[in-house]
């Protein structure tokens, strides 16, 4: 195809950078309705590769995670 390595990688990067960004600046560490959740582009679809996405049920168990994991590391902290 005649395009050098460089100018692929700098396109493969920025590819993942754009996702990347666009994820990190989806508000889902805040308590999100379901409906408000609905608006948000929360997926990429990836040619070749398949579709990125979260769900709001899957939202939802990974915040209860992380508070019963940061609960449990603040417990065992102040035990010390």
């Amino acid at each position: 195809m005649n395009i050098s390595p460089d100018l692929v990688n700098k396109a493969y990067r920025s590819y993942w950078y754009f996702i990347r960004e666009t994820a990190k600046a989806l508000p889902l560490k805040e308590d999100l309705s379901k409906e408000d959740f609905s608006k948000l582009r929360t997926n990429f679809n990836l040619p070749s590769l398949g579709k990125l996405y979260c769900t709001y049920e899957t939202m939802q168990k990974r915040k209860a995670k992380y508070n019963y994991i940061k609960t449990k590391h603040n417990v065992e902290n102040k035990e010390d």
